[in-house]
């Protein structure tokens, strides 16, 4: 037996899927099957699977079953969507391998070259105006190459269904749920395209000649285009006025519609309202227009 701990529950997978001493003898044996050299784990940024450095290669081991989740969809949705954007033209690391392991549980695998860079959160952080300027250009850039339609890629969801149902909107105060529900269902979702849905600062990396990489495509959806906006000016931009700007141009009034659409849509909405108004030192939201003019007072000035 290669894994020798036990996962019953979530809550057991939460306690052990960064543990390198867990799986080193399980991604021993995965580079054994592949060809790699061993050269031992070193730890990532941590996500909802176990994800190691081997060297020059990334190992993702996915959730066992076991854990209360099926890890088949979103294996597969990541192997054929990691594929399908390096044919499109977008930067990102390349499958090396994939697959399935028969141990204690039945651990699936994908292996992708290593890519160095840095995490694009730290790297703004820190960034020049005019690097945080080519960044946006950059980034606009690699959406317009990605959300093309994708049919047939992975099976099609309902995304309004599911957004009826979140478990996530009982955070947010009775007023702003009913209010999201209601307006989830005036929204045209319009042209279908594939969308990374989760571009925030550690799936994106700054190279050291500014040219982006997009890593773990886990959360890809079918989706109207919009539904990247919510990751990028919440989590990637940490809701910056500058950064907003840049990524919305002229038409500042439109991006906000499509961003309050995108928080009643997508299936971490209510996380970035959440996280939004915590971040700001704001009062608890109690509406969509009180999400609006924080959003226009940072569209609408210079810091």
């Amino acid at each position: 037996m290669l894994f020798t701990e036990t996962v019953e529950n979530w809550k057991d997978w939460g306690r052990v899927f960064q543990s390198i001493p867990a799986f080193t003898p399980l991604a021993q044996e995965i580079c054994r099957r592949e060809g790699l050299p061993w050269v031992g784990l070193s730890p990532l940024t941590p996500g909802t699977n176990g994800v190691f450095r081997c060297g020059d290669a990334v190992l993702k081991i996915f959730f066992p079953k076991e854990s209360g989740l099926d890890p088949a969809l979103d294996f597969h949705r990541e192997l054929a969507v990691s594929q399908w954007a390096a044919k499109a033209g977008v930067s990102t690391p390349a499958v090396l391998g994939q697959g399935m392991v028969c141990d204690k549980y039945d651990f699936y695998y994908l292996i992708t070259q290593y890519s160095p860079g840095k995490e694009a959160g730290p790297w703004l952080e820190t960034a020049t105006p005019a690097q945080r300027a080519e960044f946006v250009k950059r980034l606009r850039q690699m959406l317009e190459t990605l959300n093309r339609p994708a049919p047939g890629i992975f099976p099609w969801e309902d995304l309004k269904a599911q957004a009826r149902t979140n478990k996530r909107l009982e955070k947010l105060t009775p007023s702003l749920r009913e209010e999201v529900l209601h307006r989830l269902e005036g929204i045209e979702l319009g042209e279908i395209v594939l969308t990374h849905g989760d571009l925030t600062g550690e799936n994106l990396l700054v190279k050291e000649d500014g040219s982006l990489v997009v890593i773990d495509w886990a959360d890809a959806h079918l989706a109207p285009a919009w539904y990247e906006l919510g990751p990028i000016a919440f989590e990637l931009f940490q809701g910056r006025g500058e950064l907003l700007r840049l990524f919305a141009g002229a038409d500042r009034e439109a991006f906000i519609e499509r961003l309050l659409d995108c928080c009643c849509l997508h299936d971490f909405g209510a996380d970035f309202l959440w996280n939004f108004w915590q971040r700001e030192g704001a009062a608890e939201f109690r509406s969509l227009r009180e999400v609006r003019e924080l959003l226009e007072k940072k569209l609408g000035r210079d810091k």
